[in-house]
């Protein structure tokens, strides 16, 4: 038997060791009161009897004792005519009957000790048969418990290694999972990344272009838009003033909505205008024409030149014709530049204002092809900051500058204009 054998079955911790069969357990107790009755038996029946004796036998030439031999019986009877024996002595006869009987009750006991012996080895080989079978039963139910536990260890271990494989393939597919989600996830921020990329690229081109744009935009309008930030400047420079004369600053603002009436008005108006222009040219030209026949007969006669006040008057001598760049204008084009500026001044005179108390003097740069080049340049301040702004927007709003109407003559580089409201106002 094996050492494990020995130790017997290797049993979970919360197994109970198997049972013996109810009817092996009652075939053991069976065995066992027969053995015990049948040893009680022979007890019973080989229980010596007592006898008490005294022999007296002689000792032969050998020095052994009558009753140290062995009794001799005849094999076969004495033939009839044998001599008949001398009779026996009736003390050796009842020594020798008490010796047979002896030897026949040792002989009885004997063999009563061989059939008990005999029973015992029967009954121990039966109970060894018995403890064997027992002992194979025992073996035979480990071997099958030990089978059973070995499936169920198998299986068990089947299970474990069944669910370690479905651990190990849910985490492999959690991995897998999550791996796809990862790259999916690095696709997308790629993705955005590019995305973000590209419109930030778009948006630098976008504002590239803007800028370009911006700056085309700045360089075409510079000069106005520095000419407005200093009026700007000028005009909140001028705050505290305005805040004192709100009545002016009340009718600066309604000029300022007519501008803008006449805005919306000024398309309809249009031709209405020309036709305006037209007039007030051929009688600018008639006023400065009778300007300059007085200074010529001034000049004739040597009297004093009067001065008529008008606004518009150009700087020069009344009657020549300018074909340089002196800065100077015949009498005739002056009167068709004050013809272009005139019809765009907006201003309200507020009342008890004269003629020659509030004069704004300009210089316009112009090119050979009348446009203004640049913005108009404020010699003298007329007082009227209202008035001077209207002045000044009159002046940018006559482009080009009319041309003279003498092919030969050239548009003069530069010219300086006066103007007084109240003038301005009596030939609106």
């Amino acid at each position: 038997m094996s050492e494990s054998e020995n130790r017997g079955p290797v049993r979970p911790g919360n197994q109970k060791p198997f049972d013996l069969p109810a009817g092996l357990v009652a075939a053991v107790g069976v065995h066992a009161l027969l053995f015990v009755g049948l040893f009680t038996v022979f007890q019973w029946r080989t229980e010596p009897e007592s006898f008490y004796a005294e022999l007296w036998a002689p000792e032969d030439a050998s020095g052994e004792s009558v009753a140290g031999k062995a009794p001799e019986t005849p094999d076969k009877p004495l033939p009839k005519d044998t001599e008949a024996a001398p009779q026996p002595d009736p003390q050796e006869e009842e020594a020798k009957r008490l010796e047979e009987e002896r030897l026949a009750q040792e002989k009885l006991e004997q063999e009563k000790l061989e059939q008990q012996r005999l029973e015992q080895e029967r009954l121990e080989q039966e109970r060894l048969a018995e403890q064997k079978r027992l002992e194979e039963e025992r073996l035979e139910q480990q071997r099958l418990e030990q089978e059973r536990l070995e499936q169920e260890r198998i299986a068990e271990q089947k299970r474990l290694e069944e669910e370690r494989a479905a651990e190990e393939a849910r985490r492999a597919e959690e991995i897998r999972l999550a791996e796809e989600r990862r790259l999916a996830e690095e696709k997308r921020l790629a993705e955005e990344r590019q995305r973000l990329e590209e419109e930030r690229k778009r948006l630098e081109e976008e504002k590239r272009l803007a800028e370009e744009q911006k700056r085309l935009e700045e360089e075409r309008r510079l000069e106005e838009e520095r000419k407005a930030e200093e009026a700007r400047k000028a005009e909140e420079a001028r705050k505290a003033e305005e805040a004192r004369k709100a009545e002016e600053a009340r009718k600066a603002k309604e000029a300022r909505l007519a501008e803008e009436k006449r805005l919306e008005e000024e398309k309809k108006r249009k031709e209405a205008e020309r036709k305006e222009r037209i007039r007030r040219e051929r009688a600018e030209q008639k006023r400065i024409a009778d300007e300059m026949r007085r200074a010529e007969l001034a000049r004739i006669t040597g009297a004093p030149q009067v001065q008529s006040g008008q606004v518009g008057k150009t700087t020069g001598t009344p009657g020549t014709r300018v074909r340089n760049v002196t800065g100077t204008a015949s009498a005739e084009y002056a009167a068709s530049v004050i013809a272009c500026i005139r019809p765009h001044i907006f201003y309200a005179v507020p009342p008890g204002i004269e003629r020659g108390q509030h004069q704004a003097v300009y210089r316009v740069n112009l090119l050979p092809n009348g446009e203004q080049a640049g913005n108009p340049v404020q010699l003298k301040s007329s007082g009227l900051p209202a008035y001077d702004h209207a002045v000044e927007t009159a002046i940018r709003r006559c482009k080009p500058f009319p041309r003279p109407k003498d092919q030969t003559a050239t548009v003069p580089r530069s010219m300086q204009i006066t103007f007084d409201p109240v003038d301005d106002n009596a030939n609106n």
